[in-house]
């Protein structure tokens, strides 16, 4: 009998699986200090006091009213000592972050007003590190953050699940707004290089969490600096650029790939991969 575990990351890595065009959706990042032991749910399974639980159940609605996509993520530095909580915002380009001593000044906060923060503008990078939730977060995603903390110091984190588990380690960058895959320790100098400037590295991308999977794709297929999308649909993105209107076409790949998404699962699923043409 074999008892050698196999990993979804290996699998992914193995089949040439590609990572682009794999990121949720996010219009708003909601990221919460939390120090204790992360939970296969920890966003919605910790211990958290009932007060700040419910502000970010009423926090998520509110973007939901506004037609805006919410993500709550939990957050933490293990290599820091630090007596206040801190918590951040990123929508539209913009990271805000607040250093809050009372669970009150938590509550308080308005994640779509800029009024309570302070803009972070330097790079801030959150490593998927959750083995409870997946195996590959913390094989794959713990020497990463390593690497990273020796890099940039405290402005590494470790999140919870950032989806995509097969794609780890997952790095998501802000105020950049990019998901990353496949950042191993090895090439973390490689991906700095790039991300420290606002460069994408492209290796690594999964996508822009603001852009819907057929504008993710279609950004790396140009080389203009993108100001605004004009109109996407899953045949076609247009993007107001530097040097014009560009105009990307979408392919859907017919024949399905069959992955393992998550390290445990018995059954596949089929990934119909998009690929672009300017």
């Amino acid at each position: 009998m074999n008892s050698e575990r196999t990993y979804c990351s290996d699998l992914s890595r193995a089949a040439n699986e590609t990572m682009l065009g794999t990121a949720d959706r996010v219009d708003v990042w909601i990221m919460v200090e939390y120090k204790s032991v992360w939970k296969p749910k920890a966003v919605i399974d910790n211990d958290l006091p009932f007060t700040i639980q419910q502000w970010l159940v009423n926090s998520q609605d509110r973007c939901r009213e506004r037609g805006l996509k919410p993500r709550p993520q939990l957050i933490r530095r293990p290599q820091v000592e630090a007596e206040l909580t801190t918590v951040m915002v990123y929508r539209e380009g913009r990271l805000n972050v607040r250093k809050c001593r009372t669970q009150e000044e938590i509550t308080d906060i308005d994640v779509l007003s800029d009024d309570s923060f302070e803009e972070c503008l330097e790079p801030q990078y959150f490593v998927c590190t959750n083995g409870q939730r997946d195996l590959c977060c913390a094989r794959f995603g713990l020497p990463t953050f390593k690497k990273l903390s020796e890099a940039v110091g405290e402005r590494v984190w470790q999140t919870t699940h950032l989806g995509g588990h097969r794609f780890a380690p997952n790095v998501l960058a802000l105020p950049q707004g990019v998901l990353y895959g496949r950042v191993d320790a090895k090439e973390v100098t490689q991906f700095l290089d790039l991300t420290e400037f606002g460069r994408l590295s492209k290796i690594h991308v999964r996508g822009r969490s603001a852009f819907d999977p057929p504008a993710q794709v279609a950004e790396l297929a140009i080389e203009e600096e993108i100001l605004d999308i004009v109109t996407t649909d899953d045949s076609e993105v247009r993007f107001h650029t530097t040097h014009g209107i560009k105009s990307v076409k979408i392919n859907k790949t017919q024949e399905p790939i069959a992955v393992i998404a998550s390290c445990g699962d018995e059954k596949t699923k089929d990934i119909f991969p998009l690929t672009a043409q300017e």
